[in-house]
């Protein structure tokens, strides 16, 4: 699907209770040229979508960028480099993209901005021709994202939500890794981080009383299974970092 000139959206098939519908993979395709943006799992079917969006645009893969290192964005990195003989940025796994590295595909701009809190290592690429951001995992539709402490953090991420609100006003689109185009990204920033907010004062709450980040993620997820349990208590994990930092009474 094309969202916008030159912006394509590639769905991968990797849907579940993380992924939602499933990684969103974005390919941005001018002059001959494309880069393909968190090519997803590594599945064949998937890499051969990618592939046919690519030739249909008369391009070939200039290179491979990765938002953030978790796997469901980044598995197909290497086969999907190795297909079109194209470099990989970051080039270690865990690398770290350097702020305003430019990404720019033919007459289609494009430029790196730090966005770390889902991780550590987290980018988004800004489109300011198209009044597009690609978000990677910082922005993910209909929800707030994981923070995966102690690698993310939630004071990153509520800097990086922030960052991307004096970016883009409501007239911009953020394209996320999961789920539909955001529109009104002011809007939506203001909306998500008011809701985090709230479970920062529903987590003090708790650890006021002297409960533990396990026992708050089970009174606060009652229904999660132990897998998704585990996520939340490291969400939670964040925000009791984040108290500490920000109300040091408490240590």
């Amino acid at each position: 699907m094309e969202v916008a000139p030159g912006v394509h959206l590639v769905l991968a098939p990797n849907a579940n209770a993380w992924t939602f519908e499933g990684t969103n993979t974005w390919i941005l395709t001018r002059a001959g040229d494309a880069i393909v943006v968190d090519p997803g799992p590594d599945d064949p079917a998937h890499l051969d979508v990618i592939d046919a969006v690519v030739k249909s645009a008369r391009a070939r893969v200039r290179e491979v960028v990765l938002t953030h290192h978790h796997g469901d964005h980044s598995q197909a990195a290497r086969p999907l480099a190795a297909r079109w003989k194209a470099p990989i940025n970051p080039r270690v796994q865990r690398g770290i993209v350097a702020e305003g590295t430019r990404f720019d595909v033919g007459t289609l701009e494009a430029r790196s901005m730090r966005t770390p809190g889902h991780t550590s290592d987290g980018i988004s690429l800004v489109l300011p021709t198209e009044r597009l951001v690609l978000t990677g995992d910082t922005v993910i539709a209909r929800v707030n994202s994981y923070i995966g402490h102690p690698d993310g953090t939630l004071s990153d991420m509520l800097g990086s939500m922030q960052r991307l609100a004096q970016v883009a006003d409501d007239d911009w689109t953020f394209l996320p890794g999961h789920g539909p185009v955001v529109r009104e990204p002011r809007r939506y920033v203001a909306d998500r981080t008011s809701d985090r907010m709230r479970r920062v004062e529903q987590v003090a709450a708790h650890a006021h009383r002297g409960w533990s980040s396990a026992e708050i993620a089970r009174n606060l997820h009652p229904r999660l299974d132990e897998r998704r349990l585990r996520a939340a208590q490291a969400s939670i994990e964040a925000i009791l970092h984040y108290l500490d930092v920000h109300t040091p009474e408490r240590t």
